[in-house]
């Protein structure tokens, strides 16, 4: 009995372990490449909001928003009259524990009412919310 177990351990121990790697392999995959296409999810979100300022397309930058009603609020009508000429990152912070990642934006803009140039800089708060499967700003709406 104890030779039958012993040719069979030996015998079948590569590959028993072979298996446990492989699967343990695959485990560790799948977890990078959750976090790998969450981080896609944020960086095209990231451009999309960009995208929507640089074009003045405020209502579709408003959608990027995580409001605390299901409501979406009006978008405030001056905005028809801004132009974003500058929208430069620095300091992003991405924190995979909690989800969520930080960015400063230095926005230069100007009012076609009256064509001064001004700038701000707009410190952004994304989260992940993974029954959406989707990032929101979590910061206030841009105030020109």
């Amino acid at each position: 009995m104890l030779t039958v177990f012993s040719n069979y351990f030996s015998d079948h121990h590569p590959k028993i372990l072979t298996s446990f790697f492989f699967c343990l392999f695959i485990i560790v995959l799948s977890g990078c490449s959750t976090t790998a296409d969450k981080m896609d999810k944020l960086n095209n979100t990231l451009k999309g909001y960009e995208k929507s300022l640089r074009w003045a397309k405020f209502n579709a930058a408003y959608s990027f928003y995580k409001w605390e009603s299901d409501e979406q609020p009006s978008m405030p009508s001056h905005l028809k009259d801004i132009r974003i000429t500058k929208y430069i990152v620095s300091n992003k912070i991405f924190d995979e524990k909690t989800m969520t990642a930080k960015q400063t934006v230095s926005i230069s803009y100007y009012n076609t009412n009256n064509l001064r140039e001004k700038s701000l800089e707009d410190k952004q708060r994304w989260k992940y919310f993974p029954d959406q499967k989707r990032w929101y700003l979590m910061s206030k709406p841009l105030t020109f």
